[in-house]
């Protein structure tokens, strides 16, 4: 009948009131699962799969950083933590929790009362790959609800940035 949740049902409902449903636990509602999107490279998985995966990198591609500091150690590995250093100012922590070449990368990532998280699953496909990437965003606060929504958007102009990028190199342009 669904998942577990713990607890006893809603007590019922006196008079015209309704029952108060229990909070389900996280990741159960659509609310807390990351937002999807896809984007096609015209290289092979192993080709983006090292371009995204190394932090060196992400200004090049990611449109709100200026600058990547104190990456440790400098091969990218599970546990490789680093600074972003945002356009606004922002410094998030982040780090490697998934790296599977070329397969699958996820980061995680904190500033504040902000939590992201962000996987990348490389597919192969004709002429190149798909870059699918699952971003999730969570925040306290007046700044979190605004973060959630915007992830998406940036993730996933930052993605189509990279495939450009990557395809200018290949073909020489």
């Amino acid at each position: 009948m669904g998942p577990y949740v713990g607890g006893a049902a809603a007590r019922a409902a006196r008079g015209r009131r309704r029952a108060h449903p229990r909070p389900l636990r996280r990741g159960l509602r659509a609310a807390h699962r990351g937002e999807v999107l896809s984007v096609d490279f015209d290289v092979p998985a192993e080709v983006a799969f090292a371009f995204l995966t190394d932090p060196r990198n992400r200004p090049r591609w990611q449109s709100s950083l200026r600058r990547v500091e104190r990456i440790s150690p400098p091969t990218p590995g599970v546990g490789q933590h680093w600074v972003d250093v945002t356009v606004p100012g922002f410094r998030p922590a982040m780090e490697t929790t998934v790296l599977t070449p070329p397969v699958q990368w996820t980061e995680r990532g904190r500033w504040r009362s902000v939590r992201a998280e962000l996987t990348l699953l490389f597919a192969l496909r004709p002429g190149g790959c798909r870059v699918t990437a699952q971003a999730r965003v969570t925040g306290w606060g007046p700044v979190g609800p605004l973060l959630t929504r915007l992830a998406p958007y940036a993730v996933s102009s930052d993605l189509r940035r990279a495939a450009r990028l990557l395809s200018r190199n290949v073909t020489g342009q």
